[in-house]
């Protein structure tokens, strides 16, 4: 049941935003394990073949074209019901438009939401802050956008008030008073309030 509602709510924000029209693949397996099967992805004359997935059939996988990329498709393998958890993630592979071998490229969470540039947003809490990452599917490979921002709603950490600065400072985040920050991977730079008040909505 979760993972449909996943699903559903993927495939709704998807046609919400996306020009391209998204359809279910009919997966039949071919080989002796089903842990290593190839697969067999189907939509009507459309025929692609993905090797070596864990999920095999029990996925559900929909493919739609590349953004900017019309000689490209895009398949998600969404999270079977073993695959739930705070860290599910949607499995991206990419393909010829017209079928074909596809690649696997990447990973987005499963709780991720499409935005109207096509990129997908996804917002959690880990630990002492709320964070919020952006996602792009550009064919190729997914690629994660830095900076994200952060949100510092406890404890302290190492700040740096400029992104030229050599020496962080330490700032205390509560509920009140969150601290918002630009986080490149390495350091945590200052950012106006501003910018986290979506962030801020997640309290």
């Amino acid at each position: 049941m979760i993972r449909l509602i996943i699903l559903l709510l993927f495939v709704y924000s998807g046609a919400a935003y996306s020009g391209s029209a998204e359809h279910s693949l009919i997966c039949k397996e071919r080989g002796q394990s089903s842990d290593s099967a190839r697969l067999i992805l189907s939509f009507e004359e459309e025929v692609f073949f993905v090797n070596n997935t864990d999920r095999g059939c029990r996925s559900d996988y929909v493919v739609r074209q590349a953004q900017g990329a019309e000689n490209k498709s895009i398949i998600f393998s969404y999270p079977t019901s073993d695959d739930m958890g705070l860290n599910a993630q949607i499995m991206i592979f990419a393909a010829p438009a017209n079928g074909g071998e596809a690649h696997y490229i990447g990973d987005i969470p499963a709780g991720a939401s499409e935005l109207k540039d096509g990129n997908y947003q996804d917002v959690q809490q880990a630990g002492d802050s709320i964070y919020e990452n952006i996602y792009r599917i550009d064919g190729s490979k997914v690629i994660t956008l830095m900076p994200g921002k952060e949100l510092i709603i406890s404890g302290e950490q190492c700040v740096y008030k400029k992104a030229g600065d050599a020496v962080c400072q330490k700032m205390r985040g509560s509920f009140e008073k969150p601290v918002c920050v630009l986080n490149d991977g390495t350091r945590k730079i200052l950012a106006v309030a501003s910018d986290c008040t979506e962030l801020k909505e997640n309290l």
